[in-house]
């Protein structure tokens, strides 16, 4: 390792031990569990590490072309080192996580099969995570604040959730009160991941359905059926690209995401419901004009900064748009 590399690796840790004491007093006073610590503060130090209650996730960004160097595996393990003398934890505490292309539903593939489960806390309701067997936990920590506010909107209503993952969001919905909600993925293990975390909170009724199923295609479906729902809330968090032989036709955020919406609009919300549309593509732009919105009689305001928990320095983690009925003179 070059002596430029000892010396990011030097910054990185003595900018660790100052991330854990402004990160664990502040999750102390917020009563938060999981959280994030470090998010490529240091350029040269491309990682980004979660805290859970029984372990650390360490999440490898360095760009692919960085990844295949001679020496990058070696540095990302004195990354894992410096991790683990930072925090006094054991090997087994600290779960890596080496970055790869992901094609279709490679999202959805198991890393491992260690089975580590564990209920932890958000807010006042309980999210089943996995640590190791996955990319992704489970919960999408950039997301708590978001999932408050679909709770605090929920109360009384019928809740719409496309591509629900694990469910997070109609469980907080359910918990604010939703008089119903409709959990969609394409993911069988997601559905039933869902299935247990809605259970979990004490919301096993038929009020809380979920369906494993091509969003495109149950949409197109539902197009066509003269007595279809209308929902009003419906939030959907879409991933950026997806090509899965599952998929009824490829999907891409950026070019697909118009028609998506419009249509749900138009189709599936009532008159003065409301639309949370989330998306983790970083060059996204909005291709619906603020006039489109208006001549519906709908506004569409972009929430993304105000969304972002405080313990997330990257601004573009995500987008966060509300498109909500107009206010009436």
């Amino acid at each position: 390792m070059t002596e430029r590399g000892f010396g990011a690796l030097t910054m990185f840790e003595n900018r660790l031990r100052k991330l854990k004491k402004e990160r664990e007093k502040w999750a102390k006073r917020e009563s938060v569990e999981c959280y994030r610590i470090y998010s490529e503060d240091i350029p040269q130090v491309s990682c980004i590490l979660d805290r859970y209650p029984r372990g650390f996730v360490l999440y490898d960004k360095s760009s692919l072309r960085f990844q295949a160097e001679e020496g990058h595996d070696e540095r990302f393990d004195r990354i894992a080192s410096i991790v683990r003398d930072v925090f006094q934890i054991p090997e087994d505490q600290l779960f890596l996580k080496r970055r790869k292309k992901q094609k279709g539903l490679d999202q959805y593939d198991k890393l491992s099969i260690e089975g580590n489960f564990e209920w932890v806390k958000e807010s006042d309701l309980e999210f089943r995570i996995n640590l190791s067997d996955y990319l992704d936990t489970g919960l999408f920590l950039d997301h708590r604040t978001t999932r408050d506010w679909i709770r605090k909107a929920s109360k009384g209503k019928s809740i719409l959730n496309l591509f629900s993952y694990t469910g997070a969001f109609s469980v907080y919905a359910a918990s604010g009160g939703a008089q119903k909600t409709k959990s969609i993925d394409l993911s069988k293990t997601y559905c039933e991941w869902a299935l247990k975390n809605l259970e979990h909170n004490g919301f096993k009724s038929a009020n809380h359905q979920i369906v494993n199923a091509d969003i495109l295609q149950w949409v197109e479906e539902e197009t066509k059926n003269p007595n279809r729902e209308r929902y009003d809330l419906i939030f959907l968090d879409p991933p950026t690209f997806s090509n899965s032989k599952k998929m009824f036709e490829e999907w891409d955020v950026q070019t697909k995401h118009r028609n998506l919406l419009l249509l749900l609009l138009t189709k599936f919300l009532t008159d003065d419901g409301e639309i949370w549309f989330s998306t983790n593509f970083r060059k996204f732009k909005m291709e619906v004009a603020d006039e489109e919105w208006n001549q519906r009689g709908f506004q569409c305001t972009n929430r993304t900064k105000e969304s972002i928990p405080k313990d997330f320095r990257d601004e573009k983690i995500h987008q966060l748009f509300l498109i909500q009925p107009e206010p009436k003179d």
